[in-house]
């Protein structure tokens, strides 16, 4: 069990940090073995560096408008669904894989989805530590929990999944849909409802929650070049 300074975390943050974690490991592992695969079918460097374009495409797209749903919903449930979209498309892709019938689009897809996903995963993971950690603990638990993406996705996903893809191609995007199933088991069984505080006089438009993350992101120098 997770502990700070001789009290524990609790079992719901450790089952949010475990799920977090293997969220991060599966999609470290997707990232590293798409231009893997894509290497192996084609020697066109355009279409092989096209993939990390893919992979982190989401995360410019995203980050903002995720973060506004992730305001307006369920958390617990939107991470749930999320991670049951990202094991239906990698099973897919991992079938056609043993099939030889994935193509290059069809991996870039599933690549897309599995970021996309991700990048709202993370925002909706951070916000639903307040709830389950009081305001004491609050500053350990978000060390843990970047931590832990950051050691899983940057240290481990690599290695594994690159070892993982020289014993056959469709290991890696199998194991990354088991981490998605085991991910969304352990945020099921973080108990409670997590929907965000509905704002004084009614929620805004989206467009305009957007507009205003943008200003300050700009304000904060994360605009600039």
């Amino acid at each position: 069990m997770i502990r700070i300074e001789g009290d524990r975390l609790g079992g719901r943050f450790a089952r949010l940090w475990a799920a977090s974690t293997m969220s991060a490991l599966g999609s470290g592992m997707a990232t590293v073995a798409a231009p893997l695969y894509v290497a192996s079918r084609t020697d066109d460097p355009l279409i092989v560096s096209a993939g990390t374009g893919v992979a982190w495409l989401p995360w410019l797209l995203f980050s903002l408008p995720g973060g506004v749903l992730v305001d307006r919903v369920d958390r617990r449930r939107l991470m749930v669904i999320i991670d049951w979209v990202r094991v239906a498309v990698l099973v897919v892709l991992a079938a056609a894989m043993v099939t030889d019938r994935a193509g290059i689009p069809l991996l870039y897809a599933v690549l897309f989805v599995v970021n996309a996903g991700e990048v709202v995963f993370r925002s909706a993971a951070q916000a639903v530590v307040p709830a389950v950690v009081s305001r004491s603990r609050l500053e350990r638990a978000n060390g843990w929990l970047g931590g832990g993406t950051q050691v899983m996705q940057n240290m481990v996903a690599g290695p594994l999944g690159g070892f993982l893809f020289v014993v056959a191609a469709a290991i890696p995007f199998g194991v990354n849909a088991g981490t998605y199933a085991l991910s969304a088991v352990l945020v099921g069984l973080v108990a409670g409802t997590y929907r965000g505080s509905p704002e004084p006089g009614g929620r805004r438009s989206v467009r305009a929650e957007v507009a205003e993350g943008s200003a300050g992101c700009c304000r904060s120098g994360c605009c600039a070049p």
